[in-house]
Order: C-alpha cells, then structure tokens, then sequence
C-alpha cells in the first residue's frame, strides 16, 4: 500500500536537506506503523501443499518455482517479496496494483514476486474467454478456490489506479484489517513533522530553505 505524499515532495526535500534529524525520526515512526502490515501481511502466505496441485505443491523445486511462463507458486518466495520501502518509487507496482499513470510515493509496501502478486489478485477480474486458454471449463474455478476470499474493497475514486479493485489476499488483507491505523498513524507523522519543519523555518532557524 502506497503513502502519497504529493503536495508536499518539496517541503521533505528541503527536511532531508536542513533538518536531517528530523527526517529520520520521521521515517523511523513511519516505518513503525507500516512494518506491522508487511509482517502480518507475509504470515498469510500459505503453505505451498495449499496451493492447487501443478501450480507448486510441496515438492516445487527451485526451478520450477521461478518457471516464468506462469510463475509456480513458493511460499519462501512469495513471503520474501512482500517488502516494505521507504524513498520515491516511481516503478508502476505498489502492494500488487499498477498505476495508468506515474505519480511518486515515499513509503510503500509492495507484493514483489510474480507468483506473489498472481495469489494477491486472482480473481478479482470477471471470467472470459479471453481470460483463460484453458480447454477445462473448470480451470479458473479449480485455480481459485484453494486461494481464499479477497479483502479489502472492490473499487476507488483514485484515477491513478490502472486497476480500481482494491482487494488482495496478503497486502491488501493485511490493510483492510488494520482497519486505517496505520494510514492514521503514517498521516500524523508526516502531518507532524511537515508543521515542526515548516514552524522551524519560520523562525529562521535553518536559514534560507528556497
């Protein structure tokens, strides 16, 4: 899950630059209040004996577990991929959704391996033909039902969201769960440190910051 932080990209640069300190214990509270998401989020990885038989199982070895053609699914893998980031990203992936457009974020928790972000989404797009080569009839069925329900909610009034369905497994589960207190939390550190930087440089204590 992305913290977007636009509107005040200037005023953090200008904090990394004058007031380091600052920074960092701003940094520091966010990470705090993030890394619990990414945490509880890498705990419901399940066990690859879960996962439909073909696609890993319990006995998929290394090379079949990074098969590209359709990632096999690996619980170390997908559990190592879920990772927490501070510092702009720009890349087009967070927590599993690609943006139609590049907007930049500085704390992120992202679902970083393919078959990762192949068990944190499936299923939320409609069934097609399009959608599976398949000749079994069955198969999305069949592929779905060992992965569980999907959390979080089905759409947002973000235009930046290539893909408006916001439900997931791992990140998304983990989020929805938490029910805002991160996302409070991450807010009033950056809130706060924002209004101590900006009241700091009122009163000239840094000099000029233009």
């Amino acid at each position: 899950m992305p913290v977007n932080v636009t509107g005040v990209q200037a005023t953090l640069k200008a904090m990394r630059k004058f007031d380091p300190d600052l920074a960092k214990q701003m940094n520091m509270q966010i990470k705090g209040a993030m890394m619990p998401i990414r945490d509880k989020a890498q705990a419901y990885a399940p066990a690859n004996s879960q996962m439909l038989s073909g696609w890993a199982g319990s006995s998929a070895s290394e090379a079949t577990a990074t098969y590209r053609a359709f990632p096999k699914y690996d619980q170390a893998e997908v559990t190592a991929g879920i990772i927490y980031r501070q510092g702009a990203n720009n890349s087009g992936q967070v927590a599993g959704a690609k943006f139609r457009r590049r907007f930049q974020v500085t704390h992120y928790i992202a679902n970083t391996s393919a078959s990762g972000a192949i068990y944190e989404t499936s299923g939320r797009l409609a069934a097609s033909r399009k959608a599976s080569r398949s000749l079994n009839p069955n198969a999305r069925a069949q592929f779905l039902e060992p992965l569980g329900p999907l959390y979080g909610t089905r759409g947002t009034s973000d235009p930046r969201f290539g893909n408006t369905d916001q439900r997931g497994r791992l990140i998304y589960r983990a989020w929805d769960e938490d029910n805002g207190r991160a996302a409070q939390a991450v807010n009033l550190a950056l809130n706060s440190a924002v209004e101590r930087f900006n009241a700091n440089s009122a009163m000239g204590k840094y000099g000029s910051v233009a």
